[in-house]
């Protein structure tokens, strides 16, 4: 049997003296979940991506925010999500550092609350009432693409107020709003203060520069982002110009063909494939519309720099028809009036109900209810006294025009006496842009409720 010499015994000795230890440091593996959560909404953050950023991992958090990391060493290390919801406030992501020792405690990542958005903005102002809120960008140029320093930007909505509180009756009118700050020297901007539901309206201004104005969509979120691009101000040979090229689709992403799309005084029609180009247009923040017949109007804000092409996606709905009213015209003047109707209602441009959706409700108010976009406000405890509001792209909540057998009401005081059995059809139109030319009344600042009696068409 070989023998091992006093030397080599000893190195391992040594050896076996090195590795025992290794063996016992070993350090044991536990799992880490934590918990992605929208502080803004006060609702957990589905479907976050989180970052392991030590071990070069990488989950996404569940329907109820909640993530999970197994394998993981005890130490300290950085957490990092990234959202959609971070993209629109203009933020990266949020990160935090947690110590794991046993994998019990809860990591935890939030998107910041609105008292803390408030306060970086807003500075030393008291925090609003839940009702308001604020917006906020960054105005750049759009040859250079850096932002403009003491830019001024302008925001103004229009609210409808009750003139005498006190009075049941209805007594209102509608007021304007305008708030006008000046950018800081990094081009940043916040205009505190906002209102929540209403449309916003968003123009920009540098020396003989600015941005048409650009309507923001009634929304319930405090906090908005909108950055804003400012074109050159040569004369429309010299100017600078850009392209925008998209697509119109559907809510679940078809394509939709012979959809006319506007820019300033420049449209284009979607092809087959829903696609549509716009060349020669003026830079800067624009305003791109998009209608047909028969499709929900929709309209959107993008930014267009000097030759380059923004690219954007519009999605509209088809507005549902009708099948033909069935009620039977006598004279001439019943005619006519079933005629224009049924012409409109093959526009599609409003909402439609026939007397056979009325008649199965309680009461009128009822029947107004059934109109996609229309809020009914009740005035009384029996439903027969109310108001009737639209939301019109641009002008938030505005109190709706009221028309009874083609002659304009001052309010909805004659309809609290009717009872469904008499009507034979309802339109509503959301926007006064879309009530047709026939319908249009003077000093009309909101949409349209048409509300035609079984009389009239006779």
């Amino acid at each position: 049997m070989a023998r091992l010499s006093a030397r080599a015994f000893a190195g391992l000795v040594a050896l076996s003296a090195w590795a025992a230890p290794a063996r016992a440091q070993r350090p044991t593996l536990v799992s880490v979940s934590g918990i992605a959560f929208d502080s803004l909404r006060g609702a957990p953050l589905a479907n976050a991506f989180v970052i392991l950023q030590e071990r070069s991992k990488s989950a996404m958090s569940d329907d109820r925010g909640r993530f999970r990391f197994d394998s993981v060493p005890p130490g300290t290390y950085t957490f990092a999500v990234q959202h959609a919801v971070f993209d629109s406030l203009g933020l990266s992501g949020a990160t935090t550092r947690a110590a794991i020792t046993d994998g019990k405690a809860l990591v935890q990542l939030a998107v910041p609350g609105f008292a803390t958005l408030w306060r970086a903005a807003c500075g030393s102002v008291p925090a609003p009432a839940r009702d308001t809120g604020f917006v906020y960008g960054t105005v750049r140029d759009a040859t250079t693409r850096k932002s403009i320093p003491q830019a001024w930007v302008e925001i103004s909505w229009n609210e409808v107020v009750k003139l005498d509180p006190a009075k049941k009756s209805l007594n209102v009118t509608q007021r304007q709003w305008k708030s006008e700050i000046q950018a800081d020297a990094q081009g940043g901007y916040a205009v505190c203060g906002t209102p929540l539901g209403l449309g916003l309206t968003v123009r920009a201004f540098n020396g003989p520069s600015t941005t048409p104005a650009v309507l923001l969509s009634p929304v319930f979120d405090r906090v908005r982002r909108m950055d804003v691009v400012l074109g050159g101000a040569g004369n429309a040979a010299t100017a600078l110009r850009g392209t925008v090229r998209g697509t119109v689709v559907d809510t679940v992403g078809r394509p939709i063909r012979d959809i006319r799309v506007v820019v300033g005084a420049a449209e284009a029609r979607s092809d087959a494939e829903g696609r549509f180009v716009l060349r020669g247009l003026p830079t800067g923040t624009q305003q791109i519309e998009a209608a047909a017949v028969g499709f929900n109007p929709v309209s959107s804000a993008v930014d267009i720099f000097a030759n380059d092409t923004a690219n954007v996606v519009l999605a509209t709905y088809r507005i549902n028809a009708l099948d033909t009213l069935r009620v039977r015209a006598t004279s001439v003047q019943g005619r006519t009036r079933l005629l224009e109707f049924e012409g409109r209602r093959r526009q599609g441009y409003g909402s439609y109900l026939d007397s056979n959706t009325i008649k199965q409700r309680a009461t009128l108010s009822a029947a107004f209810q059934a109109a996609p976009g229309l809020t009914v406000e009740s005035m009384s405890s029996n439903g027969r006294r109310y108001n009737l509001w639209l939301y019109g792209t641009g002008t938030g909540k505005c109190l709706a025009n009221v028309m009874l057998d083609g002659i304009q009401q001052s309010d909805t005081e004659i309809l609290n006496t009717m009872i469904p059995s008499e009507i034979a059809a309802i339109e509503v139109y959301q926007q006064k842009t879309t009530v047709p030319t026939e319908l249009m009344r003077s000093q009309q600042s909101c949409g349209l409720v048409a509300v035609w009696t079984k009389r009239a068409f006779k």
